[in-house]
């Protein structure tokens, strides 16, 4: 199949392309581990990345392949930690998972869907692409928003044996990065991907409830206004949590009522003023 879709995305064939994308994804639903341990994989990823970087507009045929690249990816990393799984469950418990070889031949560690998306979303580093210069930084842009949809398809389809996994190799990478990021968009992308885990895996990120906490509040004082939006849908969903992340979270809500207070009436934002609003309403119904 990498052949088939090297050749496609050689000749821009989005139809083939497409074609391609959903039986790779078919095969990582039937097979799982089987598929993913294919020696196959790691070059369909290498042309994934090349699609990724191909300039497209919302709603255009490209932009639609690039939909069927980030879910193929997501795909690919739910299937890696059921793989994870296996090997850790497997008769040789002593040999550590980085260690630990795939049927493909390839350690697990070092071609890593999960550290490669993490990797490309939360550093700050071009990458080279046959563009003309003032074309990559915002292919680089876009590519790394893309690195987000694929942690926030993720979230919807990883199997519930492996949500554990899940938080515990991804929250915490995106937590200390959205810190760092020099990019207010790729930021407002790291947010929008924490309310997600939030809002899909639930009490699962009990442990990280208060730094989510603390980087919602944050955005909310100090990012632009697509941050301050996704930092007002990182509280809301805490708010809407199960009941230990809530009773984890009452200190800081305190001051999270405060904060609203403030945005309500000062915000240059309607949007961002109206989400806040809703949410001081909440706050004070409890």
């Amino acid at each position: 199949m990498s052949y088939q879709l090297k050749s496609a995305t050689n000749a821009k064939d989005l139809l083939k392309i497409k074609a391609c994308l959903f039986s790779i994804c078919t095969s990582l639903l039937v097979n799982g581990t089987d598929a993913y341990a294919h020696p196959d994989m790691l070059r369909i990823r290498k042309e994934i990345e090349t699609i990724l970087f191909w300039p497209s507009v919302d709603g255009d045929d490209i932009s639609k392949a690039q939909h069927g690249c980030i879910d193929c990816l997501a795909l690919m990393l739910c299937t890696e930690l059921q793989a994870s799984k296996a090997v850790k469950n497997s008769i040789s418990r002593e040999v550590c998972f980085e260690q630990s070889i795939v049927s493909s031949g390839d350690s697990v560690t070092k071609d890593s869907v999960c550290s490669y998306v993490i990797h490309h979303l939360v550093f700050d580093e071009d990458i080279s692409v046959k563009l003309g210069r003032n074309e990559v930084a915002k292919a680089h842009l876009s590519f790394r928003l893309c690195m987000a949809n694929v942690l926030i398809s993720a979230c919807q389809k990883v199997p519930r044996a492996s949500k554990k996994t899940f938080v515990s190799k991804i929250l915490p990478g995106v937590l200390h990065s959205v810190k760092e990021i020099a990019n207010s968009e790729v930021r407002s992308a790291c947010i929008q991907v924490l309310f997600s885990m939030v809002y899909h895996l639930k009490s699962l990120v009990l442990p990280y409830s208060s730094d989510l906490l603390k980087v919602s509040m944050k955005s909310l004082r100090e990012g632009s206004e697509k941050e301050r939006i996704a930092g007002a849908k990182l509280l809301a969903s805490l708010m809407a949590s199960e009941e230990a992340v809530v009773q984890k979270i009452s200190v800081g809500l305190v001051e999270a009522r405060a904060l609203l207070l403030d945005i309500c009436s000062s915000d240059i934002s309607l949007d961002v003023r109206e989400i806040c609003q809703r949410l001081l309403v909440c706050l004070t119904s409890v």
